[in-house]
């Protein structure tokens, strides 16, 4: 597995004001790689290296949630079928355990007659209150071991951790099979924090799955749902002030973008152009960065005039409680 740092290029750069000139004086710069393909997987822009091999990790969650609601229509149509948007979106979320997304994957447990005993993901806690109660319901993959709950229970799988999780158990084969039809082979398997596998995959592969995802008649129920319900998928965070604001995959899901961040400095989105043909771009900061990964992506896609300028926007460095810097795509990073 190459070194994310190899061929990264400046993507963001994190300014302070100096207080005499008001002259922005670079603080830190965020490296990495950018990438975007069509569905076929030609390049249309590229910042770094397209085949750097990156762990999407939660970024293939709607990919994941894709496979399970294939394997429960075609076990249990009817069922498959009366899940709400709510339930396909949390599937696919990394939530921050706020009131609807809770109720959502306690809703989709009781499909299969679970609780949250079923949950084959740790415990952890609620995001903004560090006094909550550690739970599996609070972890933020939550959803989506919700669904392999509920896809094993109605396949007749074990729903044990061990059996559910295994890649080479009788669900994560199947997971893991489609997950390489649309990314590309997969160079290696880990865990991710949740505990279910964590695949490699070229950088420029999570893209053409992003562009992938957002046309294709296959992926339409779980697109459909975060679109309908962003905050489902993400949530929102607090900033300065008190003031709450969508996650940068929800405000884009809310601007008609399909996106999914992962850990480490992943993000990825598709969308559909005005021909109705699909674009998917996928970003690693190399030192691990949302915040690096966000704003480089929402960068690209305001300069390719996909999403108005305002979206999102990261926050801005903080002295003395005011505004006295911003954190903005390094010169050339948004360009092709």
């Amino acid at each position: 597995m190459s070194d994310t740092t190899a061929g990264a290029v400046p993507l963001v750069e994190v300014t302070r004001r100096d207080v005499r000139t008001g002259d922005e004086v670079v603080e830190s710069v965020h490296l990495g790689h950018l990438v975007e393909v069509d569905t076929a997987g030609t390049p249309r822009a590229v910042r770094g290296r397209a085949d750097v091999a990156v762990f999407p990790r939660s970024a293939v969650k709607p990919l994941q949630a894709t496979v399970c609601l294939e394997l429960l229509a075609a076990a249990d149509p009817a069922l498959a079928a009366s899940l709400t948007d709510d339930e396909v979106a949390v599937a696919w979320a990394s939530h921050r355990a706020e009131p609807d997304q809770l109720a959502a994957v306690r809703t989709l447990l009781a499909r299969g007659g679970l609780d949250e005993g079923a949950l084959t993901c740790p415990r952890a806690g609620v995001p903004d209150d560090p006094a909550a109660a550690r739970s599996q319901l609070a972890h933020n993959c939550s959803g989506k071991h919700a669904l392999f709950a509920l896809t094993a229970r109605v396949l007749g799988l074990p729903t044990d951790v061990a059996t559910v999780l295994d890649p080479d158990g009788p669900l994560q084969t199947r997971v893991l099979a489609a997950l390489a039809g649309w990314t590309g082979p997969a160079t290696a398997v880990g865990v991710d924090g949740c505990g279910a596998p964590a695949v490699v995959t070229p950088l420029a592969g999570l893209a053409r799955a992003f562009a992938q995802l957002a046309v294709e008649e296959r992926t339409a129920r779980v697109r459909d749902a975060g679109l309908a319900r962003p905050l489902m998928v993400g949530g929102s965070e607090r900033r300065s002030g008190g003031v709450r604001v969508p996650l940068v995959d929800s405000a884009l899901l809310a601007a008609g973008v399909v996106a999914k961040r992962g850990a480490e400095g992943v993000l990825a989105a598709g969308w559909r152009d005005a021909d109705g043909d699909g674009h998917g771009v996928a970003v690693k900061a190399s030192d691990g960065s949302l915040r690096g990964a966000a704003t480089a992506l929402v960068a690209h896609l305001e300069a390719a005039g996909v999403i108005a300028p305002g979206t999102w926007v990261e926050a801005a460095p903080q002295g003395g409680g005011d505004v006295a810097g911003e954190v903005r795509a390094a010169p050339g990073a948004a360009a092709g």
